[in-house]
């Protein structure tokens, strides 16, 4: 029987750190989203902080912000490994594993405004992965 092995990183906490919303009146509209990934990674504790920023706009009116929202999670590597040996699987799974908290959050939250529902399918969040490596600040 084969050893099993510890996992590279643990999720330790996620958080909204801010957040805006302004009702949605434009029934005719479409909705765009957009997702901006960002991280700092700490070598010394092995801390890796993940900000995810989400902006939702009406299709037509790209000024328009109807949501707009900053949150955080943060892992923990069991030993503290330098940046550069991070393995690479990292990135699109801290994303994948953040995602189900954000879309409850703003699920809820415009569930309990009584207001348009504002529900977030399944997305395919494999594109955020380099994005997030090219933001990454390593101190």
């Amino acid at each position: 029987m084969e050893e099993l092995q510890k996992a590279a990183f643990s999720f330790e906490q996620f958080k909204v750190s801010q957040f805006s919303y302004n009702e949605n009146n434009d029934n005719g509209s479409g909705l765009k989203i957009g997702l901006e990934p960002r991280g700092t990674y700490n070598s010394k504790t092995g801390e890796f902080i993940l900000n995810l920023n989400f902006i939702s706009h009406n299709e037509d009116n790209l000024g328009n912000f109807i949501f707009q929202l900053n949150s955080i999670a943060v892992f923990k590597f069991e030993s503290n490994i330098d940046y550069s040996n991070i393995p690479s699987f990292f990135y699109k799974n801290a994303i994948a594993i953040m995602f189900p908290y954000l879309r409850a959050f703003i699920s809820t939250l415009t569930l309990q405004a009584n207001t348009k529902l504002l529900k977030l399918g399944l997305m395919n969040l494999s594109g955020l992965e380099e994005p997030l490596k090219e933001n990454v600040t390593v101190i």
